[in-house]
């Protein structure tokens, strides 16, 4: 019921209730003359009385089918968000995955350079001892060709 509706209504009420007191006190020859005006006026103040209580319980009516329509939307919504936390629950785990793998793949990729950093070292030396045993067999072919060549 909203508070127009509700002070109507206790207006009406209130009205009736002074009237019905008023005639009640009224000495019963004066009531004659104006007990039927204030009959009419009681009876009209029922009728205003009967019709506020009507839209009041439409009113309630209405309110209580609100509450049961909004009850079920609050429920729906409540179960879409916890779908939506499970749902968020399963990213953070499968990021979290992520990133462990990724982790993972950076420190292989950390090791596989470090390996080939070590592998072209050596590489490296390889190649400077066959460099120095090249130019080794160089030298003593070239003293090997020079001891031939004397006779």
């Amino acid at each position: 019921m909203t508070y127009p509706d509700f002070a109507e209504a206790l207006q009406a009420r209130i009205c009736a209730d002074l009237e019905a007191e008023r005639i009640a006190h009224t000495p019963l020859e004066h009531r004659d003359a104006e007990g039927r005006r204030r009959d009419e006026i009681l009876e009209q103040h029922s009728v205003a009385l009967g019709e506020a209580l009507a839209r009041a319980e439409a009113l309630g009516e209405q309110r209580r089918q609100e509450t049961e329509a909004a009850a079920g939307k609050i429920a729906e919504l409540e179960a879409r968000i916890a779908t939506l936390q499970q749902t968020i629950s399963k990213a953070e785990t499968f990021g979290e995955q992520q990133r462990q793998q990724a982790r993972a793949a950076t420190q292989r990729a950390d090791h596989l350079v470090a390996e080939l950093v070590q592998m072209t070292g050596e590489l490296v030396e390889m190649s400077k001892q066959a460099a120095e045993q090249t130019a080794a067999l160089d030298e003593l072919r070239a003293k090997l060709a020079d001891g031939r060549s004397r006779p």
